[in-house]
């Protein structure tokens, strides 16, 4: 294995603690509009896949647990874990493929605005599972 001459190193410090004050002004709790889109702060739960959905793409109790615990914190923002958008087998992903899906994920964006006192806005990542050709025709 390769290996650097010297080694970096870096003596991390506490620094300074903010006062009051200074937090109050940070941007990070300040509101945050791009066009038609606001937020009430800038943190945001990036997108986790957490594994948790059933294995045909519903919304289990777990994802709810676990959307709720995030939700409480009141983020700007959360965004769903990936979405296929086909109705193919995904393991336990969430799908919004069909109609079928809208009961639970409608239950799952009710979590997050009574969790976050509506302050934490919701999106959702999509992803489609396609068919990887180059192995289809070898036969794999």
């Amino acid at each position: 294995m390769w290996r650097p001459s010297e080694r970096i190193r870096f003596e991390s410090s506490r620094g300074q603690m903010p006062t009051r004050e200074e937090a109050e002004r940070s941007l990070l709790f300040s509101p945050l509009s791009i066009g038609r889109l606001n937020v009430e702060q800038r943190t945001w739960v990036p997108v986790m896949v957490p594994w948790r959905a059933t294995d045909d793409g519903f919304v289990s109790d777990a994802i709810l647990a676990w959307y709720d615990r995030f939700a409480k914190g009141r983020p700007g923002a959360i965004v769903v874990e990936a979405t296929g958008v086909r109705d193919v087998p995904s393991g336990p992903l969430l799908r919004i493929s069909d109609n079928r899906f809208i009961p639970g994920l409608t239950r799952l964006a009710d979590v997050v605005k009574r969790a976050s006192g509506r302050r934490t806005r919701l999106f959702i990542q999509l992803i489609d599972f396609l068919r990887n050709r180059a192995n289809s025709l070898n036969g794999s």
